[in-house]
């Protein structure tokens, strides 16, 4: 994993590389693999001076295969010593470890309080010293706001303090007030200690509840599972193999099998003496077989079990949408068995999935889904009894498509996207609607169609007027159909609302560049640097901009103005020298005001930058200092790697001060 940037937005390579590995380890997650590689927890043991740690994870009881990522400590019995709080990503998420390990050392316990005034009242950042008799070096903690990854420990400082030991006092270092000692503690005590009060308080003892290891029962590992999926979820529409669709007006259950799976054909032979009951129900039952065989084979397979029911073949696109869906469903990113089968309402909405084989009685009990509220779906798709303390998420088409874009079939996750918009039963805030629009609009838009995109974004818009996802592709929409005014109204109603936004004026810049409009990119450049004075390098570009423009007295007043804030960005103030130097305009060329410049940035590179030397040379030879300038830029020849871009201007240089001439840069007007 890469160090997080410390930006946010733009284009820089760092930022993708960063943005690229997480990408990679959200696939691997959701590949079923595991942060720790399904090690287990370890714990090494201080064996002293010139030893080295011992592994005592077994002995203590401590190596557990979890997935575990943080630990809290505490003296949860108050028994004197340490206890653990573990927490892992997975189940179980929580462990308590409770030390029974018996010892004859000493420990003391201290609670601080601030005065809630010069210190805060919960005293992180005191600092505690425990003086020992016969110890010229005291035990020391500091109260921490945090101690481990996720995880903060008892406030509570545990001070073991060996056998027979005899405390001579302890001093608080308060954080923003004076130091205060405490005398007459004896050890195995718990105090507590309060800013100002020179007196100490015993902790109230409490009566704890006696602690039961829970019974941990590990179903048996299986693959086969009945998904409840969250209310208002599409079912795609599912091309078959003979370029027909699956056609759905009744409550049906879509089935991928193969003849060459025993658990299909076990539960194919069931459904078989059972074909009464679904008809009774109204459920019809659609057969798709992933078989690379004709269908007539397929047929016959079911032909020869009595089966009543006939099966189409899934070509590889029908595979590939109900795999998408079957993986956004349970959020694991692995290949779908057979068989699966999908139970969809008579509307399209998903109310089940099937992996494995289902029973009847199961799937008929399943199509009350289509009628019975979110709170009973969610708590019937749960495997775990339990209280629920937040509501019902409704599902979103998003995730389906994503699959679907994840395996680069744009058009699949369109029209997909398309479909479910149409469903009454999606429901969703505004802010779902708008994110299920915006997806559809910026699909369409990479696939070079903005005409159709932008009806989409118009509406996602309207749900959400400030979204500055919805705007900038509104605005790039806009200027791929050539509607370039409109696009800049966008743009400027997105910079109002988020001035600070550096993508948003990147898009400006571009579409301005598009539409063949240097003053409009100039005017966002400029906009850009004003409404983030603490970001140089804007106004850097905008300095460029200017110079390119014709501007060079607005680009020497804005290369001043960048020094006057950031004085160490020398890349300013080399180019500063160079515009009063070398510039065509007379009226612009400062020569001393230059050379100063130049001197000053090579005193501070000491002569090793290649740029400030050049910079010192074109100084020299405006003022007709050409000797020295050719001195200079022989030194820089030296330096200079072949064929490059510098080696060339510095050639092109000395051309000019061998011949008594100054430098002028002529692409500046």
């Amino acid at each position: 994993m890469s160090q997080s940037p410390t930006e946010t937005q733009g284009d820089n390579l760092g930022l993708q590389s960063y943005r690229q590995g997480w990408k990679a380890l959200n696939r691997l997650l959701h590949e079923n693999k595991s942060f720790s590689g399904r090690e287990t927890n370890n714990a090494f043991l201080n064996c002293g001076k010139n030893t080295p740690f011992a592994d005592v994870s077994s002995t203590i009881g401590w190596d557990f295969a979890d997935d575990a990522r943080a630990i809290g400590l505490i003296d949860y019995d108050h028994d004197g010593d340490l206890d653990i709080f573990v927490t892992n990503r997975t189940a179980p998420r929580v462990r308590l470890l409770k030390n029974n390990l018996k010892s004859e050392s000493n420990f003391l316990s201290l609670h601080l309080t601030g005065s809630a005034k010069s210190t805060p009242r919960d005293a992180i950042g005191a600092r505690v010293e425990v003086h020992l008799k016969g110890q010229l070096v005291p035990h020391l903690r500091t109260i921490h706001a945090g101690q481990s990854f996720l995880a903060q420990s008892s406030r509570w400082l545990h001070f073991g303090l060996g056998k027979d030991a005899i405390i001579e006092k302890v001093v608080v270092h308060w954080p923003g007030s004076k130091s205060q000692t405490f005398t007459g503690i004896k050890t195995e005590q718990q105090l507590h200690l309060i800013q100002g009060v020179t007196t100490v308080t015993h902790r109230k003892t409490r009566r704890d509840s006696v602690l039961m290891p829970a019974p941990q029962p590990i179903p048996e590992k299986t693959s086969v599972a009945r998904i409840i999926p969250p209310a208002g979820h599409t079912f795609p529409t599912i091309p078959t193999a003979d370029g027909q669709f699956l056609s759905i007006s009744e409550t049906t259950l879509i089935s991928l099998w193969s003849r060459a799976c025993p658990h299909c054909q076990q539960e194919l032979q069931t459904w078989a003496t059972q074909a009464a009951k679904l008809k009774t129900s109204n459920v019809t039952l659609a057969l798709l077989c992933a078989d690379q065989e004709h269908h007539d084979q397929a047929n016959a397979y079911l032909k020869s079990i009595n089966s009543p029911f006939a099966t189409r073949m899934a070509g590889p696109e029908a595979v590939e949408l109900l795999d998408a869906l079957h993986a956004s469903i349970i959020d694991l990113w692995i290949p779908i068995p057979v068989p699966t089968s999908f139970l969809v309402s008579k509307e399209g909405q998903l109310l089940a999935i099937y992996r494995g084989p289902a029973s009847i009685e199961q799937i008929i009990n399943d199509t009350k889904f289509a009628t019975t509220t979110s709170e009973k779906r969610r708590s019937a798709g749960s495997p775990f009894a339990g209280r629920w303390t937040s509501k019902p998420l409704p599902s979103t088409p998003q995730r389906t498509a994503q699959q679907l874009l994840q395996r680069a079939k744009p058009e699949l996750a369109i029209d997909y996207l398309r479909s479910a918009l149409t469903k009454p039963f999606l429901k969703g805030e505004k802010f779902t609607q708008s994110d299920n629009l915006l997806l559809l609009g910026q699909i369409l838009g990479q696939q070079g169609r903005p005409t159709e995109a932008m009806p989409h974004l118009e509406a996602a818009s309207k749900l959400l007027p400030k979204d500055i996802r919805v705007l900038r592709l509104l605005a790039t929409a806009n200027a791929e159909t050539g509607n370039f005014s409109k696009s800049f109204t966008i743009l400027n109603d997105a910079i109002s609302y988020h001035p600070q936004n550096l993508d948003i004026y990147d898009d400006a810049i571009g579409i301005a560049l598009k539409a063949k409009d240097p003053a409009q990119a100039l005017y966002y450049r400029k906009k850009s640097a004003d409404n983030n004075p603490g970001n140089p390098i804007l106004r850097y570009r905008l300095v460029l901009s200017q110079l390119e423009r014709g501007q060079p007295v607005d680009a020497i007043a804005n290369c001043k103005t960048i020094l006057g804030t950031s004085p160490k960005f020398l890349e300013a103030a080399n180019l500063l020298s160079r515009i009063l130097s070398t510039h065509p305009k007379e009226k612009v060329r400062s020569p001393q005001e230059s050379l100063a410049l130049a001197t000053r940035l090579c005193l501070i590179s000491k002569n090793r930058n290649a740029n400030h030397l050049l910079s010192l040379a074109y100084a020299q030879a405006n003022l007709s200092k050409f000797e020295e300038a050719t001195k200079n830029l022989k030194l820089l020849i030296n330096v200079a790697p072949p064929d490059s871009k510098f080696r060339k201007e510095v050639e092109a240089a000395l051309v000019k001060t061998k011949a008594n001439q100054p430098i002028r840069n002529v692409i500046w007007r």
